[in-house]
């Protein structure tokens, strides 16, 4: 009786030195309230300050000078620049340009998957999947008027590739394949959609939780089972993500299609060039109307492409 007097003497003095240890915990964990807490939020903004300022520089003010000349005629607020892009040429060209970019998202897609999957799957050597990956890291940068240049010597008129088949077949490989037009440009296009594709998908391909596979071959599914109930479930939105992002990349694409086709292929891109460097259509106000529409409709892909990255990152962490 009198042990258990003792120790329920002995638990209000227990409580109260505990009590500072969780009151000390909570002081802790409330640290960013305190002047230690904001100095550390203080010294995060001027770490950040450098970054900041180059996309207030080299993003945030082009897009609003360009926003502003679209609406600005001889420096007076004006809509025409803007009504003028539903003029029949204009529209054209956006669809031209549209298309194009959905044609080598698609396809390039595909193909892109189809190399990230084999990639991740498979024993394979380590020197074949290094060389593989370094290529596509390079290819999927290259463009402008290197990789037109290299193109047209092998594919053009008096191409290496064509003067080679013309010799060996009698075939004239140039005029079945014209890259001064939509589908050679879209051709063009694929060499560095593919890559890119590729080196999007691999994170996601890598991110599969290796007890999927595991779980689902066990219960006798085949691997194509497998990629169609369980992977590809799992994985469309960062598959629509790399699409989006492709079509991007082909929208905004202009070197490549000004050294290839010149004023050939009615694509908004070119236009733009003409309209700003050109003698004869020079129209700056026009232009950055040109711009803006391409923004909205890169910003709307993006931010699409975006939200399907948070759904994805529920399942792939």
């Amino acid at each position: 009786m009198t042990i258990e007097l003792d120790k329920a003497a002995e638990r209000p003095e227990a409580v109260q030195t505990r009590a500072p240890r969780k009151t000390m915990r909570n002081t802790l964990g409330k640290a960013p309230g305190t002047a230690v807490g904001r100095g550390i939020r203080i010294a995060g903004w001027l770490g950040a300050l450098p970054l900041l300022a180059f996309l207030s520089v080299f993003l945030i003010a082009p897009i609003a000078t360009n926003i502003f000349t679209s609406f600005r005629v001889d420096g007076q607020f004006s809509l025409e620049p803007m009504a003028k892009l539903f003029e029949p040429q204009y529209r054209d060209a956006f669809m031209q340009t549209i298309n194009l970019s959905l044609l080598t998202a698609a396809v390039g897609g595909v193909l892109g998957f189809i190399l990230a999957w084999a990639l991740a799957s498979g024993d394979k050597p380590a020197w074949l999947r290094n060389l593989v990956l370094s290529f596509s890291a390079v290819a999927s940068q290259m463009g402008g008027v290197a990789l037109a240049f290299a193109f047209i010597a092998t594919l053009g008129v008096q191409g290496l590739a064509t003067r080679i088949i013309l010799s060996l077949t009698g075939w004239n490989l140039s005029e079945n394949i014209q890259l001064a037009s939509f589908y050679g440009l879209a051709l063009v296009y694929l060499y560095f959609q593919v890559p890119l594709m590729a080196i999007l998908m691999l994170p996601a391909f890598g991110s599969l939780k290796k007890q999927w596979p595991e779980a689902a071959y066990s219960l006798g599914a085949s691997r194509f089972r497998y990629l169609m109930d369980v992977a590809l479930p799992i994985m469309w939105p960062p598959i629509v993500g790399a699409l989006l992002l492709l079509f991007a990349n082909s929208f905004s694409a202009y070197a490549t299609a000004y050294a290839l086709a010149g004023g050939r292929v009615n694509l908004v891109p070119i236009l733009i060039g003409f309209f700003i460097s050109g003698d004869v259509m020079s129209d700056e106000s026009f232009a950055a109307a040109l711009v803006t529409g391409m923004i909205v409709i890169v910003v709307a892909a993006m931010g699409l492409r975006t939200l399907l990255e948070r759904r994805t990152n529920k399942w792939l962490r």
